[in-house]
């Protein structure tokens, strides 16, 4: 399986953690999944509303909540499929307080380093409780693709 993002939306998330910094990122995917592929839909972003910012993300919970009602209430094959969240001067992989909140193994994680206030694309991963982080394929296509 892979995760699918275009261009535009990868840079969406490089502006999002660039503008961001020195605090971290973070944002909600939405998608649809097939047997081979996860595709993003949308980005919806959120406020970081966690004590140290700097350190650490928590998605805004009234954005989240309407998100999921929203998806819901929408009856399609759309939902959430991935978090994405960044490490501003630290490197673009799941940290120690990243699998301390990891507790939905059907979500991704999508992580970007911000060096000096400058983005990286993000990377993927997959989190199971029996084995932790692990790296997930992801492809960055063009929009008419």
């Amino acid at each position: 399986m892979t995760l699918v993002l275009t261009s535009a939306q990868a840079a969406h998330l490089v502006r999002l953690a660039e503008a961001a910094y020195p605090r971290e990122a973070c944002a909600l995917l939405v998608g649809r999944e097939t047997e081979a592929r996860r595709v993003v839909s949308e980005i919806v972003e959120g406020a970081n509303v966690a004590a140290a910012p700097e350190q650490e993300f928590e998605f805004d919970p009234a954005t989240h909540i309407a998100l999921l009602r929203r998806l819901r209430e929408s009856g399609g094959d759309e939902r959430l499929i991935a978090h994405f969240h960044s490490h501003p001067d630290g490197r673009a992989e799941p940290s120690a307080k990243d699998a301390a909140m990891a507790n939905d193994p059907s979500l991704l994680w999508l992580i970007s380093a911000v060096e000096k206030g400058r983005a990286g694309l993000p990377r993927a991963f997959r989190f199971t409780p029996d084995h932790g982080f692990a790296p997930f394929p992801l492809d960055i296509v063009r929009q008419d693709s």
